[in-house]
């Protein structure tokens, strides 16, 4: 029998009938406020038949949402009940904590409010009540344990921030009509009085969680005719599980007109020329299928079904065909050896090789366009079908970069080919709408250093990137970035309106530009961001759409104007789930050094900023090839930081791209000679000008070659307070030979500079031989299966640090490469560095000895 609880009733507080058992050594809190919800309109089993049913009261309760929507509840809220009742959240007070849970019969109600930290801390939620209780904290489970008579007891883990309480109850019929509950929270620490605040207000700092759940964008793809466009979103729906699903939108006014969920992993979205037909692939394990989607007649279908090792794959120009890659890899050797056959053979995936082939379609023919021990690269098809341009490379260690890039040409008629040029410094070219031009992308130093804009003598950095025009009939080239202060990246050459539309990095921003190749002078494009992460051009029409994101907002999509250069969002996927988080502002700062030279940076300020107190601050940077830069989230969440109470200064020292050529040539050979110097004196010359810093409470962190400038640094100075490195370098030398890109990337930043040749540099930049002058407490953390920066660079320090007797910690993460990915261990890797933080520049070492305890049972 289900009996069907109908009834609107509002809860009324009590004084305290039940006294909240509390420790003696710390007083409990009474939860004086709530957000209520209920009686809910839901269906329950007959509470006298439900044991003998076999479905128990808990049984009842985990059926219910632990919290309602998965949203955090606000004064006011509606929330969906059955049958045609809508609920709101009313705020209740009560001073002693107790609530009244009013009405007849059975019922059940959600209650709700939240606790502020200032700080890490352990707390005990109290549940004094005879009833039927489930709970969850911070939307996962709450464990409620018997404690005394008629008192549930939880452990609360509270990091710095605002978190959530939501309690379901049930009141059964045997109840008294009048069912009531006492709420309290009791701190875990007696020193930390007036550290924990209740309420109801959802306001709060972003957190690890929010930004790595909330639903954001991944890829994006437009029609042709730039009226639709598809896109692929993503979330982490549960906090662990992470989902995918398609999406069609209109770009006039970001309309849904299709939806795929729970249909696999798309990807690799494409539009057929005639712009009524969309493809994606899905993959399963090693294999691999291309699905359309016709508009017109919603019929759905495959191109290619469980194709193994399927690489890129791109439709012809007249929709007729489509072109792909096979990877081939190599039979292992029987003997579990390897003849390693030169640096770049370390690469286990080294071996392997692509080949490309053509299906037909209707149909299903297939044909076999390239073959052989090199992988066609980068290639692409002229508008007229005819045409594959494709470039190969192979290692050659006679020269920087040590290896080769040759572009070629095939007619795809006849599958002849011909070479186009040589050149290792080139790695992307796409056709003119005519197909008679080229757009090349290469370092400064292609094409015999016609991209440089440098005195002679100085060395470019060549990570930097630089376009040119190259003409098929004449072989001429044209370089049309030289005098471009920003450093481009990706590139389009815009069917609709005959422009080259370039993705750059624009000192801290990430901007399109675009040129008309017919005259001088190239134009910033609105893309409504400070961050462009993707610009979709259309074949014909006015309208692009840009994805991106601002410092303290996560990603949106934009429809761009090309007429008219306006943007105009039409899509922000995580609006809800950021809907009640409070950012502090992020402003550009600009330090003057004792050098008589400024240093561009940026600084994060917490939400609730007060300039008239002291600040911790923690001051990031990179320090390699590229800028830091505005873009929200990211590895290392500069917001988050903030949201803790520190001040993120943002220093961007020399030798970053995006700032013209001159000043990123400034990394080749630098190595810490001249970027530290940059970082320690902008770091003194904040403390200087302004009154919030705590200068005796700063910390520095970098990764990778921030990482190694971190080591760098504190051998230099003891003004930080502690120092995080994550993955850094701390031997050039063993980082150059033994890093499976070492010697690549010193082909750039090491440019002719050997172990053998240059002591100086190898030496003595390396932190390692300097460890004795290191004071400053230092964390070294890092992915245990790093390809990029070995985890031996770390190994290394630490045992030197040790043997040092310095104050050092080391935190290996287990099966991470260069980048931590796997979501929960991201979790853990964020709250070690929060934690480290906190041990020094907070002084509150809880939240570290929680996450890493001493060791009872070795030493």
């Amino acid at each position: 029998m289900l009996r069907r609880i109908m009834a609107a009733v509002l809860l009324v507080s009590l004084p305290a009938l039940i006294p909240v058992t509390a420790p003696a050594a710390q007083q409990a809190l009474p939860v004086e406020e709530i957000l209520a919800a209920g009686p809910l309109t839901v269906d329950l089993p007959a509470f006298h038949d439900a044991e003998l049913a076999g479905v128990t009261f808990k049984d009842v309760l985990q059926g219910m949402d632990p919290v309602p929507g998965n949203r955090w509840p606000r004064q006011g809220a509606s929330l969906a009940a059955s049958g045609d009742q809508t609920l709101n959240w009313r705020n209740t007070r009560s001073a002693a904590g107790r609530y009244e849970l009013p009405g007849d019969g059975p019922r059940a109600f959600y209650l709700a409010f939240t606790i502020a930290s200032d700080r890490w801390q352990k707390a005990t939620l109290q549940v004094v009540t005879s009833l039927p209780v489930a709970g969850a904290f911070d939307f996962q489970s709450l464990e409620l344990k018997p404690a005394a008579a008629d008192t549930l007891t939880a452990a609360l883990t509270l990091p710095r921030g605002r978190h959530q309480v939501c309690l379901r109850v049930l009141v059964d019929p045997d109840t008294a009509n009048d069912a009531d509950l006492t709420l309290a929270v009791v701190p875990g620490d007696p020193s930390a009085d007036g550290s924990l605040g209740l309420d109801v207000r959802p306001d709060r700092a972003v957190d690890i969680h929010t930004i790595l759940d909330a639903p954001r964008i991944s890829d994006l793809e437009l029609s042709p005719d730039g009226k639709l466009i598809a896109v692929i979103l993503g979330e982490y729906r549960n906090g662990k599980d992470k989902e995918q699903w398609l999406e069609i939108r209109g770009t006039a006014d970001g309309h849904l007109v299709r939806y795929w969920r729970n249909q696999g992993t798309p990807g690799n979205l494409q539009w057929l020329p005639d712009g009524q037909v969309l493809s994606w692939q899905t993959a399963t394990e090693d294999k691999a299928t291309i699905w359309y989607y016709r508009l017109d007649s919603g019929e759905t279908g495959t191109v290619l079904e469980d194709i193994e090792h399927l690489g890129a794959w791109r439709w012809a120009p007249d929709g007729k065909s489509v072109l792909y890659e096979i990877t081939r890899k190599p039979e292992p050797d029987p003997r579990r050896v390897k003849r390693v056959a030169h640096p770049a053979d370390r690469q286990p995936w080294y071996r392997n090789r692509s080949d490309l082939h053509q299906v037909f379609v209707p149909g299903g023919l297939t044909r076999r366009l390239t073959a052989g021990p090199v992988s066609p690269e980068s290639w692409r098809i002229s508008d007229d079908g005819r045409k594959l341009l494709f470039f190969t490379s192979e290692p050659d260690y006679t020269r920087r970069p040590y290896s080769t890039s040759t572009l070629w040409l095939m007619d795809l008629g006849d599958l002849s080919v011909h070479k186009v040029l040589d050149d290792p410094w080139l790695g992307g070219a796409e056709f003119s709408p005519d197909g008679k031009t080229l757009c090349l992308r290469g370092s400064p130093s292609a094409f015999d250093g016609l991209g440089r804009n440098l005195p002679d003598g100085v060395q470019a950095n060549d990570y930097g990137g630089q376009l040119y025009l190259y003409d098929l009939a004449s072989g001429t080239p044209e370089a049309i970035t030289r005098d471009f202060r920003p450093d481009v990246g990706g590139f389009s050459w815009c069917r609709a309106d005959g422009m080259i539309y370039a993705r750059c990095t624009d000192t801290q921003y990430s901007r399109v530009y675009r040129l008309d190749p017919g005259r001088a002078g190239w134009e910033q494009v609105d893309t409504g961001v400070e961050y462009t992460d993707q610009i979709a051009l259309p074949r014909h029409g006015r309208t692009a759409v840009a994805r991106g994101t601002d410092a303290n907002r996560p990603n949106r999509l934009f429809a761009v104007d090309l007429k008219r250069n306006k943007a105009r969002q039409i899509l922000d996927p995580g609006a809800d789930r950021y809907r009640d988080i409070r950012f502090g502002k992020v402003e550009q700062w600009t330090a003057a050094l004792p050098s008589g030279e400024d240093l561009d940076g940026f600084i994060y300020y917490p939400p609730d900023f007060d300039p008239g107190r002291k600040y911790p601050v923690i001051v990031y940077y990179y320090g390699g090839t590229s800028p830091v830069t505005r873009d929200f989230g990211g590895r290392y969440p500069k917001n988050i930081w903030a949201g803790q109470g520190y001040v993120v200064y943002v220093p961007e020292p020399s030798g970053a791209t995006g700032y013209g050529q001159e000043f990123a040539a400034r990394h080749v050979n630098d190595w810490g000679r001249r970027t530290a110097g940059e970082v320690i004196g902008a770091a003194h010359k904040l403390a200087e000008t302004f009154s919030w810093v705590d200068a005796d409470h700063m910390g520095c962190i970098g990764a990778s070659y921030g990482g190694f400038l971190t080591e760098y640094i504190i051998t230099q100075t003891d003004m930080f307070a502690c120092a995080v490195s994550h993955a850094g370098i701390s031997d050039i030398t063993s980082y150059w030979g033994g890093g499976l890109w070492g010697y690549a990337y010193g082909a750039r930043a090491l440019a002719n500079s050997f172990p053998w040749s240059d002591r100086d540099l190898f030496v003595g930049q390396s932190p390692v031989y300097q460890a004795d002058k290191i004071t400053t407490p230092l964390l070294l953390v890092q992915g245990d299966a790093d390809t990029n920066v070995p985890p031996g660079e770390s190994d290394q320090l630490f045992t030197a640090l040790k043997l040092l007797g310095k104050d050092v910690e080391y935190v290996r993460v287990k099966d991470q490469d260069h980048h931590i990915l796997d979501h929960d261990q991201r979790i853990i890797w964020n709250d070690t560095i929060l934690a480290y933080f906190a041990r020094y520049l907070k002084q509150r070492p809880g939240w570290w000895d929680a996450l890493y305890p001493a060791p009872k049972d070795w030493r």
